[in-house]
């Protein structure tokens, strides 16, 4: 494996032009949309930059897993990450599990160089009897947040052959949207008497709906739940429109509207469409913590 400070160098310098899907052996992935993509040895990275601050993504190919997540992490960042100077030691434990991605579990953590000059945080993708090191730099922790969520597009569109990665949509027409789609949501609080320490109650709210969208944009609606104990649930069909980057849901009874930020297949092969609510401002937080999830299942 090369130094890391030679992968830095690799990436900062002359880029390749855009492409959607991406190779590294038998390991495909979505190249970003606005992001782009250069080969290297035994890796493929994907580069973005705005003013002073940068932001590259490497995957590279798979290495044997031990059937130990916490051990396979130890053994890619020592590999690629510590491979030269400007890293020391491993980063403190425990790792974080691998949320808010479509694709294959794992483990991440991150960790500055010596210097503090980058930061860097690795992903390891557990596939089976192999697992995928994602590495993303850029120069400050802040910085790398701020494009996290792209970061998870990206390790959820890897795939190991067989499978192959499929582009991330990021613009969509009516008839894209045509099919079933599930989408739901679940929360639980439980209270204690401050003073006594004694279990006072608890309560929980959840909903599940569908919706049933046909090729020319009609659609109809169903929702069933539970709010403060007690059951809830409407239907609703109207005329599902797109514009000004919004999906526009007009129903007899409502108009929803949400933001959409794209689409991508899960693993599973099902299709999960991500909105977010109108108005919200769009940043790596509130897509990942408000973000809603729609999935339609596989095309027979």
């Amino acid at each position: 494996m090369r130094r890391f400070a030679l992968l830095l160098l690799v990436c900062l310098s002359a880029v390749s032009a855009f492409a959607q899907v991406q190779s590294v052996g038998d390991v495909s992935f979505a190249v970003p949309d606005g992001w782009t993509y250069k080969p290297g040895a035994g890796f493929g990275t994907v580069v973005l930059s705005s003013g002073q601050n940068y932001w590259f993504m490497a995957v590279f190919a798979p290495m044997p897993s031990s059937g130990n997540p916490a051990a396979d992490f130890d053994a890619a960042w020592t590999r690629i990450v510590l491979a030269g100077k400007d890293y020391q030691g491993l980063p403190l434990r425990p790792y974080n599990t691998i949320a808010h991605s479509v694709g294959y579990p794992g483990l991440w953590a991150s960790n500055s160089s010596v210097s503090r000059a980058t930061y860097t945080r690795l992903y390891v993708l557990e596939a089976g009897k192999s697992f995928i090191p994602v590495v993303a730099v850029s120069r400050d922790g802040m910085v790398l947040n701020a494009m996290e969520q792209v970061a998870y597009y990206l390790i959820g569109s890897v795939r190991l052959a067989p499978l192959k990665a499929q582009p991330i949509k990021t613009t969509i027409t009516v008839a894209d949207l045509a099919g079933h789609w599930n989408h739901g949501m679940a929360t639980s609080s439980t209270f204690y008497n401050q003073q006594t320490g004694r279990y006072e109650g608890s309560t929980s709210a959840f909903y599940g709906a569908g919706y049933d969208i046909a090729a020319n944009g009609s659609f109809t609606y169903k929702m069933s739940g539970m709010m403060n104990s007690n059951m809830v649930g409407e239907q609703d069909s109207g005329v599902v429109e797109l514009g000004g980057g919004l999906v526009i849901f007009k129903g007899r009874a409502h108009e929803v509207r949400y933001q959409f930020i794209n689409c991508q297949q899960a693993l599973d092969g099902s299709t999960v469409l991500t909105l977010l609510p109108d108005q919200t401002q769009v940043t790596a937080m509130t897509i990942l913590g408000q973000g809603d999830q729609w999935s339609r299942p596989p095309r027979k």
